[in-house]
């Protein structure tokens, strides 16, 4: 697979992060491999249906040797600075009681390895606009994390990029990357941070920053960027018009990008580079031509990925994340 310092998209689809200083020796700490139903880890699926782009696979490099591990439902890896977990179990019951007892053993795992700061999380989730009111599950999902979060001491301000997206499967997946030094939150201007949203949205504000930015050994910058959807403060825009919610995210990650170069005083954060790939998840799978089109307008040369994927409220249609570095 490709490692290339300028990271391109090989002939296999494959785009690489690097997460160490270019040029020393690299290993991979994990692979998200989208056109295989069973890969064996450090490869993982995400459990949704592949609808096209440009990637098949997302290498995340860092400076080898890395060390491999398991355990109940866990997998494992790690370096000298940074820790990728991954946990795949069946979701069964509330997914308050599932999500908490997720992350704390999430938490525990990380802290008890010695790579407490959390930098970057993946929640998917079966069925996540299942149920009514207070009881949907995502609603539900965030009930449990705020308390796991709660119980250990964590500020939902401290928390990490993160996304959570509904499958149509009946498994858990929660992948997390950690590290041995914090990483910086980056908010969006336009945007109220998750954690200040109004009790309309649920018992439970959510907990994630919009991007978080991890200091490279070799002074470059990783800006990981959370799912992305058309919400202006904190109310969706757009509802029903897909293309418009397109529009939106990516206003609004333009508006988080130039944010990160301002706050971190690195120019070239404020655009999508030569090394940086996004994940595009659609409600609905008819929508992806449309969607793609829209993208490449906007991103000519940033390579994608389309999925299938329930947005965690039920009249977003579009969301999308991303990894950049400069």
């Amino acid at each position: 697979m490709a490692q290339h310092p300028l990271c391109p998209v090989a002939d296999d689809g494959t785009r690489a992060l690097t997460l160490s200083a270019i040029g020393t020796p690299q290993q991979a700490l994990v692979n998200f491999v989208y056109d295989t139903a069973r890969p064996v880890w450090p490869s993982v699926g995400i459990g949704l249906e592949p609808l096209g782009g440009d990637l098949r696979c997302e290498q995340w490099l860092v400076a080898a040797p890395v060390r491999f591990g398991n355990g109940e439902n866990w997998h494992w890896s790690r370096n000298g600075e940074l820790l990728m977990v991954a946990l795949t179990a069946p979701d069964e019951g509330d997914p308050a009681e599932t999500t908490a007892r997720f992350y704390r053993e999430l938490i525990a795992t990380v802290r008890s390895a010695g790579y407490p700061h959390l930098l970057r999380i993946w929640n998917y989730l079966p069925d996540i606009n299942g149920g009514h009111g207070d009881n949907e599950r995502y609603r539900r999902f965030c009930v449990g994390r705020g308390q796991a979060l709660a119980e250990v001491g964590l500020e939902d301000a401290r928390m990490c990029a993160a996304t959570a997206i509904g499958t149509h499967d009946d498994r858990f997946r929660l992948f997390a990357l950690a590290g041995r030094t914090p990483g910086q939150p980056v908010e969006n201007p336009r945007q109220v941070s998750a954690w200040e949203y109004p009790p309309l949205y649920g018992p439970r504000s959510p907990a994630f920053a919009r991007a978080t930015a991890v200091a490279l050994a070799d002074d470059r910058t990783a800006l990981l960027v959370s799912g992305t959807a058309s919400v202006v403060g904190h109310a969706t825009a757009h509802p029903g018009d897909v293309l418009a919610q397109t529009d939106e995210a990516v206003s609004n990650l333009a508006a988080l990008l130039t944010e990160a170069a301002s706050d971190l005083q690195r120019p070239g954060l404020a655009r999508f580079g030569e090394e940086a790939a996004a994940r595009v998840y659609v409600r609905h799978a008819e929508d992806w031509p449309v969607v793609h089109r829209r993208l490449r307008e906007h991103w000519p040369s940033l390579p994608l990925a389309g999925f299938v994927g329930d947005i965690c409220r039920r009249d977003l249609l579009v969301e999308i994340e991303a990894w950049h570095c400069a």
